[in-house]
């Protein structure tokens, strides 16, 4: 039994320190201007997936973006889009989804530029939007304080054990 309580104390410490690491990761990567977004459509296939959590640098100077880059930007409408530069002219940049025939119809200026794509991790945005949703973050909610609770409560077990070992001494 006291196997199985180190197995899943040792279980509990890894989520709730991946959790914290996780959550700071976030923040610094805030702070720094890196945005995650998540991949709604497959219009970026194969390059980007439906799904993947997008990392966009938003200081990244539209001055240096150039053919060949993935950038996000705002469509008309306010939507954001992600897609790669075909051309570079001089209204604008040309873009296009790689799974697209035809380019977005639109020129991206300094105006709609929202930043450069720097890189992606697939599936990961099913999680993010998953949390996004009231039963998502009630999940997401339950789960750490779960966590903490059964932390709280072996950590506790451990602590009553020491004193009633400590007292049957003296």
């Amino acid at each position: 039994m006291k196997n199985y309580i180190k197995v899943i104390k040792a279980i509990i410490n890894a989520l709730m320190t991946l959790i914290l690491i996780i959550g700071i990761v976030f923040i610094l990567l805030f702070i720094i201007g890196i945005e995650p977004s998540v991949v709604e459509s497959g219009s970026m296939e194969p390059s980007v997936h439906v799904g993947s959590l997008c990392f966009v640098n938003k200081h990244y100077s539209y001055d240096k973006i150039k053919e060949g880059d993935i950038i996000a930007f705002e469509l008309p409408g306010g939507t954001k889009a992600t897609h790669r530069v075909v051309l570079k002219t001089e209204e604008g940049l040309v873009t296009k989804g790689d799974a697209n025939k035809d380019t977005d119809g639109i020129v991206t200026t300094k105006d709609n530029y929202y930043g450069k794509n720097i890189f992606s991790i697939p599936k990961v945005g099913y999680a993010i939007k998953a949390t996004q949703t009231t039963r998502g973050r009630i999940v997401l909610i339950t789960i750490i304080i779960v966590l903490l609770v059964a932390a709280f409560s072996l950590g506790e077990s451990k602590g009553k054990r020491f004193k009633e070992e400590n007292s049957e001494e003296e």
